[in-house]
């Protein structure tokens, strides 16, 4: 067996031992004998059937590969719309004009001139 063979089988192994592990931890949950012959049959699968074992890994990670891509968008959509947007409405709302994005009339320019001689140290610890 190769490098790679090798590295299916355990990865799938310990998909199955993952599933075995979530059903056991839902019996100490809702103590239903059902999820325990889940994980033992789980387990056995894995052992006896490499085939079954290896279409349950791979339907297992199809269903959590969309449900992270469903899930992480839902989970950045709620906290742009509930946290930054109202940040963004509540600095427009009270801040000063900082960027200067506003025409001001009073001004004679934009241009902000700095008047600062620059050394050595001041381009060797820029951050």
């Amino acid at each position: 067996m190769n490098k790679a063979s090798i590295e299916k089988k355990v990865n799938e192994m310990e998909t199955i031992a993952t599933l075995a592990a979530a059903f056991l931890l839902l019996y100490f949950i809702f103590h239903k004998a059902i999820f325990v012959l889940i994980a033992f049959t789980l387990l056995v699968m894995c052992l006896l059937f490499k085939k079954i074992a290896s279409r349950i890994s791979i339907l297992w990670l199809g269903f959590s590969r969309v449900l992270g891509n469903f899930n992480s968008k839902i989970i950045l959509t709620l906290i742009f719309f509930l946290f930054i947007t109202p940040i963004a409405f509540f600095y427009r709302l009270f801040s000063k004009n900082s960027l200067l994005l506003k025409k001001d009339d009073s001004l004679d320019s934009y241009f902000y001139s700095v008047d600062h001689n620059y050394r050595k140290n001041d381009f060797e610890k820029q951050w």
